[in-house]
């Protein structure tokens, strides 16, 4: 069994995540981004985005927005029960299995709001209604949570806006592969659209064959890894996480690392020295909530600067793979200790150009 060195680990996973540049490895598409993570946190619009400024080469903010919009990227409640941006043709699959898994988490959640399996029949009949009425041309009827809430109270659905009634309801229809997140509204507000008008229905597959799905595409995005990781990342239990590992067993290679045995998918290129080894990743980013343990790639000591709680993950600065600060939107640094010349210059220079990016439409420099 091939060993790895820790660097020989981070520069794989940067790899694999298109995050160690050069040109054969950075992904020039906003699709191709999204495939390199296998899923985008995409609660709020601005990361998502960031996230594919951070491993890709080429798409504008325009095109992200864009890939939003047609629906070759959907946003909707996945990875531990969290809204994730995923290709089109991903989203029935991962869908299929993380729904019901998501659903029997949020059960007590739903009760303590009163959302009672009552209420949200009502709203499952009713949402369909609302979504289609005054439907034109191709697509779902988009709303925003307001403007959906006011719509269904007039089917009988009475929610509180004030409350988290809303968004674990939305959640709940999500998970059960009625509606998704559509494109967003001014100001990027999310808006709401029913699934099968959004994306065209495709063939079923079988449980074994979307569990196959999510494993493949999470080794391909953050190996090496263990199936232990894939239950951090995905939210599976760990019985589903195995049997998922299995499934793909003659297409896995063992390596081991640091007395772990680690999995990867075989026909994966050498571990090479990042080609671009000062990286900007913004909040929210994969790299940082693929795996179980974030001390690889994240010193504990300077953990809590990263998450200081409540979910939240700041923007980070990456040198060969590591997290070695936090930066802000506007070009500041704040690295957890020194330096060097030339790595400051890199990572001010990719401040300044993700200000340019984020705030026009000019192509990457």
């Amino acid at each position: 069994m091939r060993r790895l060195s820790g660097d020989e680990v981070r520069w794989l996973r940067l790899r694999a995540q298109g995050l160690s540049g050069g040109t054969d490895a950075t992904p020039t598409t906003v699709t191709g981004a999204v495939r390199a993570a296998a899923a985008l946190q995409a609660q709020s619009s601005a990361p998502a985005r960031a996230q594919v400024w951070s491993r890709s080469d080429g798409p504008t903010r325009a095109a992200v927005d864009a890939a939003f919009a047609d629906a070759s990227v959907v946003r909707t409640w996945l990875m531990r029960g969290t809204i994730h941006a995923v290709l089109a043709e991903d989203l029935r699959p991962m869908l299929a299995v993380l729904g019901p898994v998501n659903l029997r988490a949020g059960q007590r959640r739903r009760d303590q709001l009163g959302l009672t399996p009552q209420l949200c029949e009502r709203a499952m009949t009713a949402l369909p209604q609302v979504l289609a009425r005054g439907r034109t041309g191709v697509g779902s009827r988009t709303l925003t949570r307001a403007e959906l809430v006011a719509e269904l109270a007039e089917h009988g659905v009475v929610l509180d806006l004030k409350t988290q009634q809303p968004p674990h309801l939305l959640a709940f229809a999500a998970n059960s592969a009625l509606i998704c997140r559509g494109p967003d509204a001014a100001r990027d507000e999310p808006t709401y659209v029913l699934l099968d008008e959004w994306l065209k229905p495709g063939p079923p597959l079988e449980r074994d064959e979307a569990l196959s799905l999510l494993a493949r595409r999470y080794f391909a995005a953050y190996g090496p890894a263990s199936a232990a990781d894939l239950v951090a990342w995905s939210g599976l239990p760990a019985a589903d996480a195995k049997q998922a590992v299995e499934l793909i067993r003659d297409d896995l290679d063992e390596v081991g690392h640091d007395g772990v045995r680690l999995l990867l998918l075989r026909g994966t290129p050498a571990p090479e020295p990042p080609a671009e080894p000062h990286r900007l990743l913004g909040r929210f980013d994969p790299y940082l909530l693929g795996h179980r343990s974030r001390d690889p790639i994240l010193d504990p000591a300077f953990a809590k600067r990263v998450n200081a709680g409540g979910g939240m993950i700041a923007q980070t600065m990456l040198a060969d793979g590591r997290v070695v600060g936090t930066w802000t939107a506007g070009g500041g640094l704040e690295p957890f200790g020194d330096l060097s010349t030339v790595a400051e210059a890199a990572f001010r220079e990719a401040a300044a150009e993700y200000l340019r990016w984020s705030t026009t439409d000019n192509q990457r420099a």
